[in-house]
């Protein structure tokens, strides 16, 4: 197994960790999930590079790294929502995002193509990975800054949202072709 492979099940391996950062009995508990979450979407920035760089392009990779974008984000997405630091609704949109995304991913591949990531697609995992940081640290945050990092907060997740939709959008569109409505 390569290196971008073993981080991609890096990444994975760290999903129950984050997870697991909400339940811990420490007051800096929301800044360890943060850390963790932000170490599991560095590997995701790694992995690709390493992959493209030295061809290290494999199918396992073309089909977990994806699926582990999804397992970490998805995870994420829910644990703000449980501990009522993001609207449910928000969370069924993103999560349903992906949902519709793979689907559309697996029809594909069943018919022999492969369809890559675009670059809204990527701008929607930054702006989550960013996302999902802020909203964890917002309340320890907002004692100190305030305001202006809960709109900073808000800001960059509804931008997150505006790209997942918009990318979900072009996504189908450009794919149409892909399914049948026969």
């Amino acid at each position: 197994m390569n290196i971008a492979n073993k981080l991609t099940l890096l990444r994975i391996f760290l999903v129950p960790i984050y997870i697991a950062c909400y339940y811990l009995p420490i007051a800096w508990n929301m800044w360890l999930g943060a850390g963790v979450f932000i170490l599991a979407a560095v590997t995701d920035v790694i992995d690709g590079n390493i992959a493209r760089k030295y061809n290290l392009c494999t199918d396992f990779g073309r089909f977990m790294d994806p699926m582990a974008d999804k397992l970490l984000t998805c995870s994420a997405f829910i644990m703000l929502t449980a501990f009522g630091l993001l609207h449910p609704v928000l969370t069924i949109l993103f999560v349903a995002r992906e949902f519709i995304i793979s689907g559309f991913r697996l029809i594909a591949v069943g018919r022999g193509t492969v369809i890559a990531a675009g670059a809204w697609g990527k701008l929607k995992t930054v702006l989550q990975c960013i996302a999902v940081p802020a909203l964890m640290l917002w309340q320890p945050l907002y004692g100190w800054i305030g305001w202006p990092y809960q709109i900073f907060a808000w800001a960059v997740t509804g931008l997150a949202l505006a790209a997942s939709l918009w990318s979900c959008g072009l996504y189908l569109w450009k794919n149409r072709k892909m399914v049948s409505l026969k």
